[in-house]
């Protein structure tokens, strides 16, 4: 276990991605085991949709998500179409996929992407088509639209909550989970509604300012504490849970 960690921390995506969270973990920090640090609790089911039949003229399309990419993994007559990735991890994932005319943000958030469209594309003549999940929690197409540009929306995943067991719901209640690592906001909003409470110094790591924001307008009761990733991505999630001391700094009280 982390030297200063005395408590596992709850994972909260796919069976899959949680696993894919720990072999990272284990390439950068071999000496820890995640066995002892972490708690696999997939939040977060993926259903894709049926795109047998979906045309997409556009050649500009855009993925806020690598769920987005694996969705339409098999269609091949999309990957020679320039795609814009939200961040560094999804256009890695539409690499290994097969598409070939890939562009990302180095922040890793929507507000670069806006960016990034906004400087590649000086033509506002161009549809873009925004390949999405259901639920969103920034309208980047009327973010998008307000610039200008035309863009076209296709709904090719869902997303569905799970809900905590009982079993679950005691370990955090009880202290025994001194924290939890949250990638969605939709995730952070389930999870503060269903727990209502937790221990005083219960740490919260998000992956974003939007994510974190979810749990400060929440309900939820506890002195607990939210630490926000310095970029959207895993490696920097993983540097801010082994932070040298980082249960213990002066300034970690600080909600953001």
């Amino acid at each position: 276990m982390i030297p200063f960690l005395k408590k596992k921390i709850y994972l909260t995506r796919t069976e899959e991605d949680n696993l894919n969270f720990q072999k990272r973990f284990n390439l950068l920090h071999p000496k820890l085991n995640t066995k002892e640090v972490f708690v696999s609790v997939p939040l977060l089911k993926i259903f894709f949709e049926n795109i047998n039949n979906l045309y997409i003229p556009e050649e500009n399309l855009i993925f806020t998500s690598r769920y987005g990419i694996k969705a339409l993994s098999k269609s091949e007559d999309l990957k020679l179409k320039k795609i814009f990735c939200v961040g560094k991890s999804t256009a890695e994932t539409a690499v290994r996929l097969g598409f070939q005319d890939v562009l990302f943000s180095n922040e890793g958030n929507v507000y670069s992407l806006i960016k990034l469209i906004s400087s590649k594309e000086q033509n506002k003549k161009i549809t873009f088509h925004y390949m999405r999940g259901k639920k969103i929690s920034f309208n980047l197409k009327k973010e998008l639209s307000e610039l200008g540009f035309k863009i076209k929306e296709t709904i090719i995943y869902k997303q569905e909550s799970n809900l905590l067991s009982y079993e679950q719901k005691a370990l955090v209640r009880d202290g025994q989970i001194g924290g939890i690592i949250f990638f969605s906001a939709t995730v952070a909003k389930s999870f503060c509604e269903e727990i209502k409470k937790v221990p005083d110094g219960f740490l919260f790591f998000c992956i974003s300012d939007r994510v974190a924001y979810n749990i400060l307008k929440s309900k939820i009761k506890g002195n607990y504490f939210i630490k926000v990733a310095k970029k959207p991505n895993t490696n920097c999630i993983i540097d801010l849970i082994c932070k040298e001391n980082i249960f213990f700094s002066s300034n970690f009280s600080e909600k953001i």
